[in-house]
């Protein structure tokens, strides 16, 4: 069970959140509580928490001020913010701290619960190698972990890390880095990225051949800042996952290292985002994009500011906490887009259909490649679909065919799943008794029995059980 430390100076949120939903269900135990930062602090040291669900407004200590000290209590921890106030500068402070989720009060099932599906995922995708020094001194930098860190250091060959330094380097794709004959420290960080951490001349001369040939089976390598204090590794091990996530915005495979960002600038294009929202101001809307996408262009962004426009914009529409819409990682950030172009590109439609009152366009003349998708996936309902798959099937871009769903048929493309395969279910439930609910959940293309009941409750305002029970 990941562990869960709720925050908050009122009793009755802390009571209200903690029975909202069966947190056990999705991997989840409330392993503690705090009324005020304080407190909190003491009770992460003591319970050491995977996620800490805070409010901002708090006596003495704020919530925001509770997630930079939070930093340092030597072991990993995720942030979700719980707050009243929908205010553009809570959210950015919130995101810019390193917050996971911005959710606003009164809370609901369905959003607590999506937060903790992905956050679930995120937390599972992440789990490295429990005796690996290096994997012991990102989750607490204590003096005992840095000196096994130490001395695996010494003991591979890199004993002049501490004069000439140590480079943290993170690789992501299927591949291996080429080249790696000297002395190394790896670490597997997820299914496609790897963390390295080699000796600073051995990383100049081999990001030279990494330039002049890219191994075919990657798509980025981050090389971060050499370091020669070992309590800096996971600073800089995050620094170069970044840079290494940097050709979702170059549209290129290749080495990235740092460079300067125009950080100030891009939050000033959020400040007009959110206030252009609040006033349903569609050529500030459309200027402030056209803004941010420039300072992607010149190269002035890295993906974690991506992450946080898409965050943040999600977050002023008060839809955070959907799960179809929330993302929690660099990863999910490129399984959901091309690049950030297309990310912008949707970010700016969800703005204008939420402005315009959520009204959908007049629908446009059907064509015939549109109609061959819709069939497909009429057909094809019950199994794992995907814009990508779509597009890659049918010539394409993934982003024309959601535009298309949202035309033609008036939903989304997982609307439109999601339609076909509640009103299935219906049927199974209707007429096929000897199929359990969790076995039709399986056919209809749901592996998570409990998604899939929230989501048919959700649209047909009844449990599967109520459902089939009012048949009989």
């Amino acid at each position: 069970m990941h562990k869960v430390l709720i925050v908050d100076d009122e009793s009755w949120v802390l009571e209200s959140l903690k029975d909202l939903v069966d947190w056990a269900r999705y991997g989840f135990e409330v392993a503690g509580q705090a009324n005020n930062g304080a407190d909190a602090l003491e009770a992460m040291r003591k319970i050491r928490p995977d996620v800490v669900f805070t409010d901002i407004r708090m006596p003495e200590m704020s919530g925001l001020e509770l997630i930079q000290r939070g930093r340092s209590v030597g072991f990993p921890v995720h942030f979700v913010v719980v707050s009243g106030y929908a205010e553009f500068a809570y959210a950015q402070k919130a995101m810019s701290y390193g917050a996971v989720a911005y959710c606003l009060k009164p809370f609901d099932e369905p959003e607590i619960s999506g937060v903790l599906i992905k956050l679930g995922k995120l937390l599972d995708a992440t789990k490295g190698t429990a005796d690996s020094p290096l994997v012991q001194l990102l989750e607490e930098p204590s003096e005992d972990a840095r000196a096994k860190l130490q001395g695996e250091l010494e003991r591979i060959g890199i004993g002049d890390w501490s004069t000439v330094g140590i480079v943290p380097v993170v690789s992501v794709g299927q591949g291996e880095l080429p080249g790696l004959r000297g002395p190394s420290i790896r670490l597997k960080m997820g299914p496609s990225k790897t963390a390295y951490l080699l000796g600073a001349a051995k990383t100049e001369e081999l990001a030279s051949g990494w330039r002049g040939q890219f191994p075919p089976d990657l798509s980025g390598i981050g090389i971060g800042a050499g370091i020669t204090d070992l309590s800096e590794v996971r600073s800089a091990i995050a620094g170069a996952d970044m840079l290494a996530h940097q050709f979702f915005l170059s549209g290129k495979r290749g080495v990235y290292e740092h460079r300067p960002y125009k950080e100030n600038e891009l939050n000033r294009r959020m400040s007009e985002i959110s206030d252009a929202i609040g006033a349903a101001d569609m050529p500030a809307i459309d200027a402030a994009f056209r803004h941010i996408a420039e300072l992607f262009r010149e190269d002035a962004l890295s993906i974690r500011h991506a992450f946080r426009v898409y965050n943040m914009t999600i977050s002023f529409l008060f839809k955070l906490g959907q799960t179809e819409e929330t993302l929690y990682s660099y990863e999910q950030l490129v399984q959901s887009f091309r690049d950030v172009f297309d990310m912008l590109g949707e970010l700016q439609a969800l703005v204008v259909r939420h402005c315009r009152g959520g009204e959908t366009p007049p629908p446009e003349t059907k064509n015939r490649t549109f109609n061959q998708i819709l069939q497909y996936v009429t057909d094809h309902f019950r199994e794992e679909l995907s814009l990508q798959g779509l597009s890659e099937q049918f010539f394409m871009n993934p982003s024309y065919i959601s535009q298309l769903f949202k035309k033609e048929v008036g939903e989304t493309f997982v609307g439109y799943i999601s339609q076909l395969r509640i009103a299935h279910a219906c049927k199974l439930l209707d007429e096929e008794e000897h199929y359990s609910i969790h076995e039709i959940a399986e056919k209809i293309g749901y592996n998570d029995y409990f998604y899939f009941a929230r989501l048919f409750k959700k649209m047909t305002g009844k449990t599967p059980t109520q459902y089939r029970g009012e048949r009989k």
